[in-house]
This record gives C-alpha cells, structure tokens and sequence, in this order.
C-alpha cells in the first residue's frame, strides 16, 4: 500500500500517498476510478479506506493527487471541544495550554479538509478559513493600511490583560470577526470628517496574511471601479 509523505506546497495537515513500489512517485486520479502512479502501479479508492486510520478520509489535492486528512467531523468535534475549555474560566495553566494546541491543530485539519474540497459539518464556523481585515480606506477607494485577525492566529484581545504590556500575552484568536469590526469602530470614532479616510471590514478566504492583504486590495479595487461606473 501507499505510504504517506508531506508535499510543500500543500498544508501540514494533508499527507500525500506515495507509491510504494517505486518509492517516489505519487498517485493521480485516472478517468477509471482508479488512481495512477507513473511507475504504472495503481490502487483502487476502496484498497485505500480499508488501510486508512478510523479518523481520516482519502482526498483529491488541487493538483488531482491522492491524499489524506483529517475526516472533518473528527476535527470539528475536537474544534468545538477544545474551543468549550477556552471559554471555560475554571481552565488554566497546562489543561488550559493543552487546550490552545488542540484548537489549532483542529482548525487546521478543518482548513485543510476545507481547501481540498471536502463536504462540512452541518453548523460549522463560517469563520474558518476567513481573515479579516479591519481595513483604512483612503477617499479614492484604495487600500491604506490594515489590521488582521483569523481564528487561532495570536491575539491579544483573546487574552486576559496584563498590567505591564511587555507582559502581555497571545491567545488563538476566537472571535476575529467581532475584534475586526470592534477595530473599525473604535477608529471611526476619533476619525475627523475632514481626514478622507473611512474604516471597513473585509473578510476574504486566504491561507496567510500576504494573500489576505492582497485580495481585501482587490475587494476595494472592485468597490472602487464599480463606484466610478455609476
């Protein structure tokens, strides 16, 4: 059978199967349901769920390689699970750090189910996925600076408040959404009339920061070639 092995362009969370017969190559799907190496070994998708783990599925990576990840109504129970002791007060110190490692672990499994195409739970957080952007919009529409959040990324907010702000400590973020339209507000509220500029929240799917920027830049870029056509 196939063995696993990561691929860098793919996320950590999805192990590609690699061919034991000739050690290097990877499996692509055929028109006959079956996938293909190309040494000319193949395996049918059904040798393939007898061998794979309770918790995992087969997937299709974009590249049409056959891969594996975390079946995601298993991540989204262990989502949900660590995300109950996040908010539970009583939880702290090490459960309360296992707890942050398990969230993150979850939510990327559920990234990446998500970006092979995989079916969702029903009810799962729409904010998966997603970055938001609290975004500074100058007066001719274009894009002047900006600050993210996305769930599990390190966030202050999510953190109890330290007197000294060196001290001050990152939880992943649970509420990206809320902190990016709490951001707008706060601005907009010692924002003069006078100064041009206006605060948005943009919320586009990316993978990192880099691609978030690049395409809330094109959300605006498209608000702003709309605006001038009307």
């Amino acid at each position: 059978m196939p063995t696993r092995t990561l691929a860098p362009a793919l996320p950590a969370a999805v192990t590609v199967l690699q061919c034991s017969e000739c050690g290097h190559g990877t499996f692509t799907a055929g028109r006959d349901g079956k996938f293909h190496c190309s040494c000319g070994t193949h395996v049918l998708p059904s040798e393939v769920e007898m061998n794979l783990d309770s918790d995992d599925v087969w997937c299709v990576t974009p590249g049409q390689s056959l891969a594996v990840v975390t079946a995601p109504t298993v991540a989204w129970r262990r989502y949900r699970e660590a995300r109950t002791d996040m908010d539970d007060p009583g939880v702290w110190g090490p459960p309360l750090e296992a707890a942050h490692v398990e969230f993150r672990t979850a939510l990327a499994e559920l990234e990446a189910a998500q970006l092979m195409g995989l079916q969702m739970p029903h009810g799962i957080d729409v904010q998966i996925g997603r970055v938001y952007l609290t975004c500074v919009v100058r007066a001719d529409g274009s894009l002047a600076g900006s600050e993210a959040f996305a769930l599990g990324w390190d966030c202050k907010v999510c953190a109890p408040h330290a007197t000294h702000g060196r001290k001050q400590e990152r939880y992943p973020c649970r509420q990206p959404r809320a902190h990016a339209w709490g951001t707008a507000n706060g601005w907009a509220a010692f924002r003069t009339s006078r100064d041009g500029r206006t605060d948005h929240v943009v919320s586009p799917l990316a993978a990192d920061l880099p691609t978030a920027r690049e395409r809330a830049a094109a959300v605006l870029n498209a608000r702003r070639s709309f605006t001038a056509t009307v």
